[in-house]
């Protein structure tokens, strides 16, 4: 192994690049987030072949006298930190003061800054190697241009993608920081084309219409709780529009872009089953707490925080999502049932870099479409869609009238916006998944006593992985004991599968804990997917008639459920056709 030595300033440099600058949207995020630091209001971007030929990032904040500029190159330098303890309240979203050299040790960097109109200062650096240092007239702010990026690291650089997908992920980021501070102006150039220009705007609601377009923007339901000083808060789409795409959620905590367990687990859970395992709900969330109850010093690009109380804050995201989800806003119109789901990263930044792609030959398949396709609003259209946060319930019991039944499956029903149409067994799964889970929650599942005891025979593994979950099927309100050999005897079955065939309902939940062990099923708990079946198996079916009573009942149990909008399974359970839609298709407005 030879002897110990300690590296030469070159080579550290380049293993700081390694962990800082993975590709050109790693140098945008980082040039992005010291112009945000240094009070820019104003951001631009602007890249050659994806970033891979050169980015250049320009800002109007601060600036930098000569001095200081010199001091951003070297390592750990830094005008965010001056004590120990300031690492517990870090309110900037750089601190490290590693970016700046880092991208210089594996590229060639033109930095001109001015603290103060007229005086400014350019430095240029090859390799982390300075090679000049000159005084420039320039407005206050800072440029910097980073060209052929990783040119003395072939192996990281042969890493690089196509322009397409580079110039997705630059996008992303831009997303990223558009969402979270909506009061900056940012704009993308490539190749001389301007793909994006975002103005200021007065809020999120605001921004995330330019960045989605409004009908798309139009389908997220706002929320926002706070508890004990901390809050969450944003936009979450409602169940019925949950995508395909994993990546359609972005999290904010006190501003910074993160990627996070807890609240990736906080979401997960207020959402729970009423979208389906293939689809994924886009949420923009923004977590407000205090600097010292956050960790952000635990990943090179700043990517991961930790929580001092991360129990609180999952269930602060949970509840203030899950609450969010049961509002009127979150009922679908029927127009919006179709197959092409909008999600959050449908961005004007994407649109714009879809539309350059389609121009230009290249590898845009390869590329992916990181964004969609709805396009961003003129300034004149831009306006608020999101009225003040409807009460905490879809819609109040009494408040719903059944009209009819449609061919023996759907009831029609009306409220004080319009026509409500409900799948009648969709509905009753939902209603019977939350009562019989409450009830197992609680450990008092309502039993049937059988009449007369079931014997049935199981397979080896059935019988095994039974013994092993025993305690969990007689949380479930099953009576069941071993009876000899593989075979079980059934005594009672939950009240609410009272009407089925005792042995089969058991076999099939028997069979549904044996796929619940399984690799890809393992993040869903047993006892929701043995809920969720036996609701499926005990609910109203289709082509069920229902007299007028049984519909009312229905409804009313509907309306009282958490998550009324969608069955267990993910499936849409309601929508709305407004009087306003009625009326219009009439010409009578």
């Amino acid at each position: 192994m030879g002897r110990i030595r300690v590296l030469d300033d070159s080579l550290i440099n380049r293993i700081a690049a390694g962990e800082v600058v993975e590709r050109p949207a790693s140098v945008v995020k980082e040039m992005v987030e010291n112009a945000i630091d240094a009070g820019a209001s104003t951001v631009a971007v602007i890249l050659e072949d994806g970033g891979k030929r050169s980015i250049r990032v320009t800002d109007d904040g601060c600036g930098m006298d000569r001095d200081d500029a010199l001091l951003a190159l070297e390592r750990h330098a830094t005008s965010k930190l001056a004590r120990a303890e300031d690492l517990d309240a870090i309110t900037t979203l750089g601190f490290r003061g590693e970016a700046l050299p880092s991208i210089a040790a594996v590229s060639r960097l033109l930095m001109r800054t001015a603290a103060r109109d007229g005086e400014g200062t350019e430095v240029e650096v090859r390799g982390g190697r300075i090679l000049s240092v000159r005084e420039a007239a320039l407005s206050r702010g800072t440029s910097i241009e980073v060209g052929s990026l990783f040119f003395n690291v072939p192996a990281r650089r042969k890493f690089l993608r196509s322009e397409a997908t580079e110039l997705s992920h630059v996008a992303r980021v831009l997303t990223r920081h558009a969402l979270a501070r909506p009061a900056l102006r940012f704009s993308l150039e490539h190749g001389g084309r301007r793909l994006l220009e975002l103005p200021p705007a007065p809020g999120l609601e605001e921004r995330t219409i330019r960045l989605l377009g409004k009908d798309a923007a139009d389908r997220f339901v706002p929320f926002r709780l706070e508890r004990g000083g901390t809050t969450a808060r944003g936009l979450a789409a409602r169940p019925a529009d949950a995508g395909p795409r994993k990546d359609a959620q972005y999290l904010f905590v006190n501003g910074r872009a993160v990627q996070d367990r807890t609240l990736s687990h906080a979401l997960a859970a207020a959402y729970g089953n009423t979208v389906p395992r293939d689809r994924h709900p886009a949420v923009i969330l923004f977590v407000d707490i205090d600097p010292a109850g956050v960790d952000v010093n635990v990943h090179p690009q700043k990517l991961e925080v930790r929580f001092t109380r991360a129990g609180e804050v999952h269930d602060l995201v949970r509840d203030a999502v899950a609450s969010a989800l049961g509002r009127g806003q979150a009922v679908p119109r029927l127009a919006e049932l179709r197959p092409s789901y909008p999600t959050a990263d449908r961005s004007a930044v994407a649109e714009a870099v879809g539309r350059y792609l389609e121009r230009h030959e290249g590898e845009a398949a390869a590329g992916g479409s990181p964004a969609g396709l709805a396009p961003s609003l003129p300034a004149a259209e831009a306006e608020p869609a999101f009225g003040a946060l409807a009460g905490s319930r879809l819609v109040e019991p009494e408040g719903i009238v059944p009209l009819a039944q449609f061919r023996d499956s759907y009831v029609i029903a009306e409220d004080a916006e319009g026509l409500v149409i409900v799948d009648q067994h969709a509905a009753h799964e939902r209603v019977l998944f939350e009562r019989y889970l409450g009830e197992a929650e609680a450990n008092r599942v309502e039993t049937q006593p059988l009449l007369f005891p079931v014997a049935v025979e199981l397979p080896p593994h059935e019988r095994w992985l039974l013994e092993e979950e025993i305690e969990e099927f007689r949380r479930l309100g099953f009576l069941v004991e071993p009876f000899g050999g593989n075979t079980v005897r059934i005594d009672g079955v939950p009240a609410v599968v009272a009407g089925l065939e005792a042995a089969a309902i058991l076999r099939e939940l028997i069979g549904e804990a044996a796929r619940a062990r399984s690799a890809t099923a393992a993040a869903e708990p047993l006892r929701h997917r043995l809920v969720t079946t036996a609701a499926c198996r005990a609910a109203i079916k289709a082509h069920d008639p229902l007299s007028h009573a049984k519909m009312q009942e229905l409804l009313h149990a509907l309306m009282r459920c958490s998550s009324p909008t969608t069955c267990p399974h993910g499936r849409p359970v309601l929508f709305r056709l407004p009087l306003a839609d009625v009326e219009r298709a009439f010409r009578r407005r």
